[in-house]
């Protein structure tokens, strides 16, 4: 199972204590989606702003477009392919020490990508706009 079914999981597990209506799956999709977009944005402002490679485009609205491969895929992965149901199956076969690796890894990944996306994103809007 690879580190994306684990966060698909655990998000939706987080989200399934607030929503009771079934929304859950959905939620953990939305988020899925969107921490892989924020990566692939942060790789592209990073590869932008220190390599020089104009990867990123004047439209911001643009970046959808570079997302939208990540949001078809995983949104046909977790509605079509794989189903919440199999990944919680794989999971409870999980070793208490394998799932402690994997719960470690994810909070690492998510640490990493998040916060840090939010640091460097500040940092650059005050590269550009100083006053």
């Amino acid at each position: 199972m690879i580190l994306i079914d684990y966060l698909y999981y655990q998000l939706t597990n987080f989200y399934h204590q607030f929503e009771k209506d079934g929304t859950h799956k959905g939620s953990g999709i939305i988020l899925t989606c969107s921490m892989l977009c924020w990566n692939l944005v942060f790789i592209l402002a990073i590869l932008d702003h220190y390599f020089g490679k104009n990867t990123l485009p004047s439209n911001k609205y643009f970046l959808i477009i570079y997302c939208l491969p990540i949001i078809l895929m995983i949104g046909l992965r977790y509605w079509k392919f794989t189903s919440y149901n199999e990944i919680e199956e794989r999971v409870q076969k999980f070793s208490k020490t394998k799932r402690t690796i994997a719960d470690i890894l994810l909070i690492i990944y998510v640490i990493i990508s998040f916060p840090v996306f939010i640091i460097f994103c500040i940092y650059l809007g005050s590269l550009k706009y100083t006053f």
